[in-house]
């Protein structure tokens, strides 16, 4: 039997449809299944689901995973950056021009006049310039998202509001979890403007109160955030294909 809370792949195959999925098997009544930004596939079922009942609720559901998946496929992949003079790097929403200038003082970075300047001790070293350049997005992103946080949570009239964490990931935009009371984000949502960054946290909220994405969640979300669809789409756009 497999134990709670840990994650397993598995392949669901269907006529001339197969794909890859992970299960975890979990304390939840329903069983939910979620199409992610790199196309990937995860599923959350009971922890005494049988086999034969995962695999008819995924059968239900083909089309949509399909659908999803088709719909992260269109996007244009975005090309690595290589942190030079020049480029451009998001930032709320806008596009900033890279410099890298070299400085004998104190290494920084500083966003003035439409400009990302990154002072180094070693200009022609691109690593470096990616470490400042990441450790000053971290530092934007703690403090915007905690306010963020803060202005959003006033709307639900929460006793008490979430904690943050704040990580990379490559396969959502943010998570709740109900056991720790804590929102954690994607770092890379400081590239994206504040509406669509309160957008995710106001998404999260919803799962205080409705933990799975049905008709009563997306009830809440839409009281809250009605134009919710088109953000969801800005976001996908701006952060996954850099439109």
């Amino acid at each position: 039997m497999m134990k709670r809370g840990f994650v397993m792949l598995k392949q669901f195959t269907y006529e001339q449809i197969a794909f890859d999925y992970h299960l975890t098997l979990e304390k939840r009544r329903t069983i939910a299944i979620h199409v992610y930004p790199d196309q990937s596939v995860t599923v959350k079922a009971p922890l005494r689901a049988k086999e034969h009942k995962i695999h008819g609720f995924i059968q239900s559901k083909v089309r949509w995973v399909l659908k999803h998946q088709l719909h992260f496929a269109n996007f244009r992949p975005l090309p690595p950056k290589a942190y030079i003079s020049g480029e451009n790097f998001r930032y709320l929403g806008k596009n900033y021009k890279l410099r890298v200038r070299h400085t004998a003082k104190e290494e920084r970075v500083v966003l003035q006049e439409g400009t990302l300047t990154v002072f180094s001790f070693l200009t022609a070293h691109r690593a470096r310039t990616r470490m400042l350049l990441d450790n000053w997005y971290a530092e934007q992103a703690w403090e915007i998202f905690q306010r963020r946080l803060r202005v959003c949570s006033a709307l639900f009239f929460l006793k008490q509001p979430p904690d943050l964490a704040i990580r990379r990931m490559t396969s959502r935009w943010g998570s709740y979890s109900s056991r720790t009371h804590r929102i954690c984000l994607n770092l890379d949502l400081i590239k994206t403007s504040r509406k669509h960054i309160d957008y995710i946290l106001i998404h999260e909220l919803c799962h205080i109160t409705h933990g799975a994405h049905n008709k009563a969640f997306y009830k809440l979300l839409s009281r809250h955030r009605p134009e919710w669809k088109r953000l969801k789409t800005e976001l996908e756009a701006s952060l996954l294909s850099g439109e």
